[in-house]
């Protein structure tokens, strides 16, 4: 998730992103004193970063939290705040420049109706107490849906691109189970034995369904057997591994050979299954995919021509978290001398 989702994600659904650990390269070089952080060519004013730490803070207290956290009896709240907003505003830089190139646009009317969901969570009046007393509009919060809107449509732009028709299929057949529902009988017994006795009898010529189960209420030890007769619809990946490989190898009518897993021995009589067609299921696979996909894209993006410098007065930016830090003295940059009124509020320490 990234970081302006895990302040809006109770209140707005829409702003949870792909969640990702990423990579990136930061330069020790000092971009211009009105410029927090550039992105590429692309740079984040110091005005910027003060509008999105206001929001954050604004809707962080309506949901009782904290705008980032501070790092160190010698930090302040407001400089955590900032290096918070700061690392959000990357993200968005580099899913935008995209975008721009991609053609990939947000509708106004889509981010209206993201801000409405928002403004119905909070309440209405307690939001607009909250961004008046933070010095920040309406027009910021939607500035900042805005930018998380685009980062969502990228990340699943970037994760189609690189996986491609026939890797997204490769994941949807390696996870069937996800998307299998498996109607099934069984019978459950203590040994493999009785399993086996059980099984020639039920597989006996003109043996049927509802004798299977009339013997699951007389014979098997599951709990529920002897009111649903052993019957089980159920998602595949919710039942054991082994008894789920079994029932999805079974063709409809099909009965298995004694199974074993941790409850004991089962006989499994097939009666049908229900798959979630690939069209059904692809955003979903897309979603899934995202954290590796896109958290690799990122990584190659910031790596070459996105590459992000960071002002030291705000902190550095963390080459495994993709998140701006504050310096300490542990820091190579923490030789520089520290700008005067700098948004870490200290000069580095251990």
């Amino acid at each position: 998730m990234t970081l302006s989702s895990r302040l809006f994600s109770r209140a707005i659904p829409v702003l949870v992103a792909a969640a990702v650990v990423l990579s990136a390269c930061a330069s020790a070089s000092k971009p211009a004193s009105n410029v927090a952080a550039s992105v590429g060519p692309t740079p984040i004013s110091t005005d910027e970063v003060a509008r999105a730490a206001s929001v954050f803070t604004a809707v962080a207290g309506l949901q009782q939290q904290q705008c980032g956290q501070p790092d160190g009896d010698t930090d302040t709240q407001q400089a955590a705040c900032n290096r918070y907003a700061l690392s959000a505003l990357i993200l968005f830089r580099l899913a935008e420049s995209y975008a721009a190139g991609a053609g990939i646009t947000v509708a106004d009317a889509d981010v209206q109706k993201s801000f409405d969901g928002f403004e119905q969570s909070a309440g209405k009046d307690a939001l607009a107490s909250a961004l008046q007393a933070g010095g920040v509009t309406v027009d910021d919060v939607k500035a900042l849906i805005k930018s998380s809107l685009i980062q969502q449509a990228v990340a699943k732009a970037v994760t189609a691109d690189r996986l491609g028709p026939d890797g997204l299929r490769a994941k949807y057949a390696d996870s069937i189970a996800n998307y299998t529902n498996l109607h099934v009988d069984h019978i459950l017994v203590a040994t493999q034995a009785e399993a086996q006795k059980i099984y020639d009898q039920v597989t006996a010529p003109g043996f049927t369904l509802a004798d299977f189960q009339a013997l699951a209420k007389q014979v098997s030890t599951d709990p529920n057997a002897k009111q649903d007769g052993g019957e089980l619809t159920l998602p595949a990946n919710q039942l054991v591994p082994e008894f789920a490989a079994a029932a999805s190898a079974l063709q409809p009518g099909e009965i298995s050979e004694p199974v074993q897993t941790q409850y004991g021995w089962h006989v499994i009589w097939k009666i049908g299954e229900d798959v979630q067609p690939f069209a059904q299921v692809k955003d979903q696979l897309l979603q899934s995919a995202q954290q590796e996909e896109f958290g690799a894209w990122m990584h190659e993006q910031t790596a070459g021509d996105q590459a992000v410098t960071v002002d030291p007065s705000f902190g550095r930016f963390d080459d495994q978290q993709l998140v701006v830090v504050r310096i300490t003295s542990t820091d190579p940059s923490a030789s520089q001398p520290t700008p005067t009124g700098a948004a870490n509020a200290a000069t580095p320490s251990p």
